[in-house]
């Protein structure tokens, strides 16, 4: 295995739990398919590289790309994501991340294997950039009654715009979580 710098691109269906508990069954899994129909879309208009594997989470997709293979504005590509789902009528919570990965040296994609009757997936190694996406993730959507989380936007992770090597103009509030500081720039 080797280490290596990676770009995590986050995009999560930030009202999701308000819609499984609030609509009914029916019409909450068209809502559901329709943010999936949407992400795969995006996903198939864009060349991402070939070390760029994607996970589907279910609420939310998640890909990840080598550092170093961008011919891609990540920045951009994201608020054109957010638009596009909003355009649906889809909140979005959309999140850059960047951090070290773990994968072969054949950069292996994500893979299933059976272990006795259990399916397990596995992604090629352990991935910082996806802690962090998930940690902006939650912190986005948390609602414990008592606080609000950050709610729907583009959350760009502060390392994630330094590899990239661009600045904000106007630098919003810094919201931390689990050890890393993100930026939200628009709703």
């Amino acid at each position: 295995m080797i280490d290596e710098n990676a770009f995590g691109l986050y995009l999560g269906f930030a009202t999701l739990d308000e819609e499984e508990y609030g609509l009914p069954a029916e019409q909450f899994t068209r809502r559901l398919q329709a943010f999936h129909g949407a992400v795969e879309e995006l996903l198939g208009e864009v060349d991402l590289g070939e070390e760029a594997h994607a996970v589907d989470l279910g609420h939310a997709v998640y890909v990840e790309l080598a550092d170093g293979e961008l011919e891609l504005d990540l920045v951009q590509w994201l608020r054109e994501a957010r638009a596009h789902l909003t355009g649906r009528q889809l909140e979005s919570v959309a999140v850059l991340t960047h951090g070290g990965r773990w994968v072969l040296e054949e950069h292996e994609p994500p893979r299933a294997a059976l272990l006795g009757q259990l399916a397990v997936f596995r992604l090629p190694g352990p991935s910082e950039a996806l802690r962090r996406a998930l940690a902006a993730a939650t912190a986005a959507v948390q609602d414990d009654g008592e606080t609000s989380g950050w709610g729907p936007g583009l959350y760009l992770d502060a390392e994630a715009l330094e590899a990239l090597g661009k600045r904000l103009k106007n630098t919003p509030t810094v919201l931390s979580v689990a050890g890393a500081n993100f930026y939200r720039i628009g709703r």
